[in-house]
């Protein structure tokens, strides 16, 4: 009898190796279950999932990383870009994000943002940088942490998304590629976090890539420096703005004169560093022009650059830049600053036109007011808004077409490439985070799908939880 099974289970091994050697077919080595998986743990991610067990799902958050926080911990980005008016004098994105950082500043890992100050916070940049959110990396991955295991999220960290599984428009499962083999999740609703719209894009929802004619924002890999004098820099910019001279606040003719001398082959026109908490400075300056961030061979040939282009940088500082002649190379992230990839043909598909004009909506989820910013080769392209009012994004922009279980947040949301560009910063991330965690959460509750919600109930008990509608 035992040879009779062993003999069949040789011809079933057999019988699973396809003939087309593109394919391979591997089994599942585990299976969970719940209400709600979230895939994805950065901003949007991480948000998501909190707010889902907060209110009674069982959730998942599958995470590729050994880390929650995405691009504001793995990515080194910092400081957390506005979740101010532009003034930086009244706190828009709030709820759970305000909460967080709140969390942060208890302990002492973060400033917050009304108590932010144009200056080294702010690589002393004015325009579009009141209300920055100065943090510390350990304390924000800590604070993630710790509010999952307070709310009830099962954390799966290395756990990189491969597919889903779809019958009559839903999801039924989706697997994971691990260590351990391939993990299958099945749950009642599912949310990407994603950034780059995978799940979206594996459960067959349309969407567009870049500009939609094969143009891709530029990509970055941060790094931070240690060693620099702060009194020196700022004694710097100082002078700079009493002569009115904004090239050399931002040694912008060094750049070019070191560019000429073959010392700075990158097209950054400005300098870009933010100081941290712990004294160190985190630079913005490495960057590479139409990266495929689907394609890994191209992200691993951009991060390798951007380290070669990080040495370059920290050279250039050291020679050019007051305060910086001691400065040293201190970390460079483990992850690259992508952009722009996917952004899913959704119910409602937020367009620049509203977000310039403030259109109000009847299922508004958030508002913000950060700025419209395309970064392309050698310049930074801002739409111009038509009012000063904060804009708005509807629920309606994180429902996927195709699919009725399937909630989407971060960057990889239904807007037009002016809007994305606005919303793919971390506060508004959270903000989308909060209201799909809540809503898969809700629909699970009352046995409807996320489509099928009522959206006045959604923003009511959004607003209950802190989220700021005026």
């Amino acid at each position: 009898m035992k040879r009779i099974c062993l003999i069949i289970s040789i011809i079933a091994m057999f019988a699973n190796c396809s003939n087309n050697k593109n394919e391979i077919n591997l089994p599942v080595t585990r299976t969970f279950d719940c209400d709600v998986l979230v895939i994805g743990g950065g901003p949007a991610g991480l948000s998501a999932a909190i707010c889902s067990a907060r209110k009674g799902a069982k959730t998942i958050l599958a995470e590729r990383n050994g880390c929650l926080g995405g691009m504001a911990t793995s990515g080194l980005v910092a400081p957390l870009m506005s979740s101010t008016t532009p003034d930086g004098k009244t706190l828009i994105i709030r709820g759970f994000f305000e909460e967080f950082v709140d969390s942060m500043v208890a302990v002492g890992g973060a400033i917050h943002p009304l108590k932010s100050e144009i200056g080294s916070l702010t690589a002393y940049r004015d325009k579009g940088h009141h209300g920055l959110t100065t943090f510390d990396y350990e304390c924000f991955k800590k604070t993630a942490e710790d509010f999952c295991k307070d709310a009830g999220v099962e954390l799966l960290y290395h756990l990189l998304f491969v597919k889903t599984d779809t019958k009559d428009n839903k999801i039924t499962a989706a697997y994971f590629a691990t260590k351990a083999g391939i993990w299958k999740i099945t749950a009642k609703n599912y949310i990407d976090c994603t950034g780059d719209g995978d799940v979206a894009e594996s459960a067959g929802v349309p969407y567009i890539y870049g500009d939609g004619n094969g143009d891709i924002q530029a990509s970055s890999l941060f790094f931070t420096v240690r060693n620099v004098n702060k009194a020196a820099m700022d004694a710097h910019n100082e002078e700079c703005k009493k002569k009115n001279d904004f090239e050399g606040q931002f040694y912008m003719r060094e750049i070019l004169a070191a560019r000429e001398a073959g010392e700075f082959p990158i097209w950054r026109q400005k300098i870009a560093l933010f100081e941290n908490l712990d004294g160190t400075y985190t630079v913005n300056m490495a960057q590479n022009d139409s990266v495929d961030g689907l394609d890994p061979k191209q992200i691993t040939d951009a991060e390798v650059t951007g380290r070669e282009q990080a040495a370059i940088i920290v050279k250039f500082l050291r020679k050019y830049v007051k305060g910086c002649e001691n400065c040293e190379l201190a970390a460079t992230a483990d992850q690259l600053g992508v952009r722009e990839t996917r952004r899913i043909d959704g119910v409602y598909t937020v367009t620049a036109e509203d977000a310039k004009n403030s259109v109000k909506y009847p299922d508004p989820i958030f508002c913000c007011a950060n700025s419209m910013d395309i970064h392309r080769k050698g310049r930074v392209e801002y739409v111009a808004r038509n009012t000063n009012e904060p804009y708005y994004v509807p629920y309606r922009a994180l429902l996927p077409k195709n699919i009725d279980n399937m909630l989407v947040a971060g960057r990889c949301a239904s807007a037009e490439r002016p809007v994305m560009a606005a919303i793919r910063v971390i506060p508004p991330c959270f903000a989308m985070g909060q209201a799909a965690g809540t809503a898969a959460a809700m629909s699970v509750a009352k046995n409807t799908s996320p489509k099928e919600l009522n959206t006045e109930e959604l923003v009511k008990t959004l607003k209950e939880d802190g989220v700021y509608l005026p």
